[in-house]
């Protein structure tokens, strides 16, 4: 059964905070666990909480995680930075990530802008004096793709008879 999206806010109840707290923790732990086995790679968890004594640290061993992580340092300082994440590359990337997204849906906008152009002049609605002069490049690019279209479609066509 899938899951409902989770709602990525403070949760107010003490009680409710701090049972959610405990199961992805626990969770966390066993992502990690799981990613070392399956994959064969060293991984280490350490997690600072509220009401801990101390932090919440996997692989359970000291000494293995101590080892995790001196290995992790001794590595050259580009070899550190690429994999480190931090809030700051976080939101970064996602920004890139949402412009991104952004810039694809203006250029589908302005497809479908210029597309209607198309179809309103084809259709007497309106003429080409009533377009702007920025409007007219995009318009010939449509109308250019509309007629190479038109003509392999025409080729295909006459190909499979």
């Amino acid at each position: 059964m899938a899951r409902k999206k989770v709602n990525l806010a403070f949760i107010q109840n003490a009680s409710t905070r701090r049972a959610t707290y405990k199961k992805r923790v626990q969770g966390l732990i066993k992502k990690t666990e799981e990613l070392s086995v399956l994959c064969g790679v060293d991984a280490c968890t350490i997690i600072y909480g509220p009401n801990e004594e101390g932090p919440i640290v996997w692989p359970p061993s000291e000494v293995e995680a101590k080892r995790i992580i001196s290995d992790f340092k001794r590595k050259p300082e580009v070899y550190q930075s690429q994999r480190k994440f931090n809030q700051e590359t976080f939101l970064s990337e996602s920004i890139k990530k949402v412009e991104d997204k952004l810039l694809k849906l203006k250029k589908k906008n302005r497809e479908i802008e210029v597309g209607k152009m198309v179809s309103d002049i084809l259709n007497g609605k309106s003429t080409l004096k009533e377009i702007n002069s920025s409007d007219l490049g995009d318009l010939l690019w449509v109308i250019e793709d509309k007629i190479k279209t038109i003509e392999y479609r025409i080729r295909v066509t006459k190909e499979g008879k």
